[in-house]
């Protein structure tokens, strides 16, 4: 009786089998962009398994798949699809562009916004949220941590003390080395109401203590001579550039609210 059912079971398995193999299926094609170029290592994977491969240099593919089984289709820059597998067994996909992250828009010389991919120069851009998150006196202060190459001196003569921000390091023996900063297209003076010395005197801090960084739609920071040379001699150490928010785009009546709370010792 053991052996009848031992013999069964082989049967069964032999059938589930050959189903199986029957159902699967190879499947080709070819990944194009919009304007009808291959795209060349696309990930084509079978979704929820690790059955996949990626397109050669003509966009064609070959994927071995079952019936009723979704096919993914995935590449950097572009938009995913999933098409599930019917009867037919050449599959031609044209992916599209990823608005997301192919469209990022920074803002530039006097305030002009350009797509980041097409600068020949480096630029960062911080949203005007971060420097709410983490609320500081004095917006210098506010950048430390958040851009690449920007190095910021915290004041040592308390909360309201001016700060010092370099990119991309010292230039200057004098100490004459931080950028300019520029408000909606114009230019600021960061100059430092007065300083303490030997003889005595304060510091009162400087122009970014004025700046109220609820106001700041975003900050976009130009590295190098390059970036900078629209605004001459001034700029020689970078730029700046604050942007404050606007209206525009907004329905109805916006509130926000926020508290901050510091203490010092003297």
């Amino acid at each position: 009786m053991r052996k009848k059912l031992s013999i069964l079971k082989v049967f069964a398995l032999s059938l589930i089998s050959t189903y199986s193999m029957a159902q699967a299926m190879s499947v080709t094609g070819t990944v194009v962009e919009d304007n009808g170029s291959p795209l060349y290592g696309v990930n084509v994977t079978v979704k929820g398994t690790t059955n996949g491969t990626i397109t050669n240099d003509e966009g064609k593919y070959t994927l071995s798949a079952n019936k009723g089984e979704t096919i993914t289709f995935s590449y950097v820059g572009f938009e995913s699809q999933d098409i599930s597998l019917g009867n037919a067994n050449v599959i031609n996909v044209t992916l599209a562009p990823d608005a997301n992250t192919l469209g990022e828009i920074v803002v530039t010389a006097f305030g002009i916004e350009k797509d980041k991919k097409s600068l020949g120069y480096s630029v960062t851009q911080v949203d005007g949220d971060k420097f709410t998150e983490s609320r500081t006196a004095n917006l210098g202060t506010s950048l430390t941590g958040k851009i690449a190459g920007v190095n910021v001196s915290s004041p040592t003569t308390g909360v309201a003390g001016s700060s010092r921000v370099v990119i991309r390091g010292g230039s200057s023996l004098s100490g004459n080395d931080q950028p300019l900063y520029v408000i909606n297209g114009v230019p600021m003076d960061n100059s430092s109401q007065g300083n303490a010395g030997m003889w005595g005197g304060n510091d009162n801090g400087d122009g970014l203590a004025s700046i109220n960084p609820d106001d700041i739609e975003n900050i976009s920071v130009l590295k190098g001579n390059t970036a900078s040379a629209l605004y001459g001699s001034r700029a020689a150490n970078g730029v700046i550039l604050i942007t404050t928010k606007t209206g525009k785009g907004q329905k109805g009546l916006g509130v926000s609210f926020n508290s901050n709370y510091t203490m010092d010792k003297a």
